[in-house]
């Protein structure tokens, strides 16, 4: 490629990138800010996350612009739009690696939210919900009552 049509192919790149990262940011900014307890735009977990996504996608721009994929004799429109098509492809595969990292960081905290709700601690098994003495606490103590099953006693068979 010409230099003129090269460096059009570098910005319209950048331009690309940068704007898809951004629609990740704001649009995975609820699973984001939830992710990680930060109520701020995003929280530092969004900003994490879209760092490494503009990294990734900068190298494979460098990447790309080096490989010659022969679209055309080198010096026409031909070869940016060649190019533009395989960095649309790889920002295509990427961005979907991006929503599969926010789809199990949103899912990661939803099991958190249920054991919080459950009653154990954020982060804990099941196992660590159930140690502990199963008797009745004192009165105004803390701790979980003990759940035992009827008495076979009574039963009649």
């Amino acid at each position: 490629m010409a230099t003129d049509l090269y460096l059009i192919f570098l910005a319209i790149g950048v331009l690309m990138i940068v704007a898809d990262g951004v629609l990740i940011y704001r649009s995975g900014r609820r699973y984001l800010s939830s992710a990680d307890g930060d109520t701020t735009a995003g929280g530092s977990l969004g900003r994490l996350v879209v760092v490494l996504f503009h990294l990734v996608m900068f190298g494979f721009l460098a990447l790309l612009s080096v490989f010659d994929f022969d679209f055309g004799d080198g010096n026409s429109v031909r070869a940016v739009v060649g190019n533009l098509g395989v960095l649309l492809l790889v920002l295509a595969i990427v961005h979907a690696v991006m929503i599969a990292v926010l789809s199990n960081l949103h899912d990661n905290q939803a099991v958190e939210d249920r054991m919080a709700n459950r009653g154990g601690v954020p982060g804990s098994t099941n196992a660590d919900i159930q140690r502990g003495p199963v008797v009745a606490p004192v009165p105004g103590q803390k701790g979980r009552d003990p759940r035992v099953s009827p008495s076979i006693e009574n039963e009649r068979y």
